[in-house]
């Protein structure tokens, strides 16, 4: 280690927090690190831009000073969430099964986007309701990756997307409703909805449906094979005489 390259070293991280905005970044600038026992340095920040997008930088501005130089991008706790969730409510096989998260798939998700953030409200909203769990419950304020993969595989996101508040379609309102008395864990663990023949019938065939459950009923019908037209008229004058939404049902 020369005082010369760590100065150019030192300079060349705050060109890279200037360049990549993280000066004004929650999480901070990059930093360069040196390793007495592996006699190396190491460029670290957290979240902000990718690995191959920093070192293209550094080869860049200063090819001769960033050879040898190591590359540690960090995740914070909200996009190790955040991954937990896109891998969860992902395309899968056999999505009815529990998740099987392991922080191996949140780092591979994670690896080529840049300044991973929610891109949806409901994103934001289980984001949060999985943290805001793992903090109450190990009174702290920071959780682990271990413990985001852990709290998902056991709960699934049924009960963090209920507690964040986040609007439903119809075809979910039924889904959350139905989903435990049709046995049907894919929404449970990974939000995945009934099918829509099954919730009409399941309306149709509960007399104690309340005015939400019919209401997002009938939104159904436009998809639904014709027969199942007949049962509109029925459903109509159910409503007419359904209760109104109960804190169970509303979501």
């Amino acid at each position: 280690m020369t005082s010369d390259r760590a100065t150019r070293l030192r300079r060349l991280a705050r060109t890279l927090t200037d360049r990549f905005g993280l000066g004004a970044h929650r999480h901070g600038p990059v930093e360069a690190e040196w390793s007495e026992s592996a006699r190396a340095w190491t460029f670290v920040w957290t979240d902000g831009p990718t690995v191959a997008e920093v070192r293209a930088a550094c080869l860049e501005a200063e090819p001769t000073a960033s050879g040898g130089l190591r590359y540690a991008r960090t995740l914070s706790q909200d996009a190790i969430a955040l991954g937990a969730v896109r891998l969860t409510v992902g395309p899968a096989t056999g999505a009815s099964r529990r998740p099987l998260l392991r922080p191996t798939d949140i780092e591979a998700l994670l690896r080529d986007e840049p300044f991973p953030a929610p891109r949806t409200d409901r994103e934001r909203g289980l984001v949060y309701a999985v943290l805001y769990e793992i903090h109450n419950a190990h009174h702290r304020n920071q959780a682990r990756t271990d413990e985001v993969c852990e709290i998902i595989n056991q709960y699934g996101l049924a009960v963090f997307l209920r507690r964040c508040g986040a609007k439903l379609s119809p075809v979910e309102i039924l889904t959350a409703h139905y989903a435990t008395t049709h046995a049907h864990p894919a929404w449970r663990y990974r939000l995945v909805p009934m099918d829509a023949t099954v919730l009409f019938r399941a309306v149709q065939e509960d007399p104690r449906a309340t005015m939400e459950l019919v209401t997002a009923a009938l939104t159904l019908l436009p998809g639904l094979p014709a027969e199942y037209a007949e049962a509109e008229d029925e459903l109509r004058t159910r409503l007419k005489h359904a209760a109104p939404p109960t804190q169970s049902t509303r979501r």
